[in-house]
């Protein structure tokens, strides 16, 4: 196994954790406060491992995607927001679990990425094992219903775009990747997202709540900020050696099988015969992804 899938691996575990620790942190905090705080802490991060950094950057050849990456994933977080908002998270999320297969998109047209064939299919296999994983959300097992219902749903439209968009986010970074290293690229990442991420919430007084509002500070707290920052350093080294559609797929599918493992630990989530085969589909699909590297 090479190091960047067992890299791959790490960051899909810490991305798990991470849902969790911060699913559980803003019981006490809001979801801004939560995210600022994760930015903020990765530009901390960011600024001490520069000593790390030759410094090299391709200017003109960076910026050109540097610029699209900090407002895709401002724009990301704040359609996903919305829908957080709208307290019915669980209908939308099997939208998210397209991400594997738009990432093999882009990374085939801007990357030139092509997997072979036992991988697509267990690329496939996440996706409906995910799916169907999901499928009580709906309230019809007819997938003409559910498609209608899709189509006319606007927070389903914005949780698309956000699944579009977090699938194109890797593949820009591994771009961006190519003209600096990654410590670099980490800071002025995070410091285009700190000045962005007020500019985009367009109300004043949310912007400036950002900063003024009052942090429970607690262990959780300091888990979302390492766990935050260890997620994109560790996903950033391993977009060096592995494709971006691997790296999705490995993400999406051992991310959804602990998800059952701390919702029933953590959460007293019951597990039935239907996530346990859900997950022996997903399984197989991150085993075909993961031997055929």
């Amino acid at each position: 196994m090479s190091l960047g899938i067992i890299l791959s691996i790490i960051s899909a575990i810490l991305w798990a954790i991470f849902d969790i620790v911060r699913k559980k942190a803003v019981q006490n905090n809001s979801p801004l406060k939560i995210i600022f705080i994760v930015i903020m802490s990765q530009l901390v991060f960011f600024s001490l491992f520069l000593v790390f950094s030759d410094f090299t950057l391709i200017l003109n050849k960076y910026i050109r995607f540097a610029i699209v990456l900090i407002f895709l994933n401002i724009l990301a977080l704040f359609l996903f927001l919305l829908v957080l908002k709208s307290g019915e998270v669980s209908i939308y999320i099997p939208m998210l679990s397209f991400t594997p297969f738009f990432s093999a998109l882009y990374s085939k047209l801007i990357l030139n990425e092509e997997l072979v064939f036992i991988q697509y299919l267990g690329l496939a296999l996440i996706i409906l094992g995910s799916l169907f994983l999901h499928s009580t959300q709906f309230k019809s097992n007819n997938l003409i219903t559910i498609s209608i219902f899709f189509l006319k749903n606007k927070k389903s439209l914005m949780i698309l775009i956000v699944s579009l968009i977090w699938s194109l986010t890797p593949v820009l970074d591994k771009e961006c990747l190519k003209y600096t290293d990654l410590y670099l690229h980490g800071f002025i990442q995070a410091i285009g997202m700190i000045t962005v991420l007020p500019l985009l919430l367009f109300n004043k007084k949310i912007s400036l709540g950002i900063f003024k509002e009052k942090i429970h500070h607690n262990f959780l707290l300091y888990l979302i900020i390492i766990i935050g920052f260890l997620t994109t350093f560790t996903q950033l080294i391993a977009l060096k050696d592995v494709y971006v559609a691997e790296l999705e797929s490995l993400k999406r599918g051992i991310g959804i099988i602990l998800s059952l493992f701390f919702g029933y630990f953590f959460f007293h989530e019951k597990i039935n015969l239907k996530k346990i085969l859900s997950v022996l589909v997903i399984i197989i699909g991150v085993i075909n992804i993961v031997k055929f590297t």
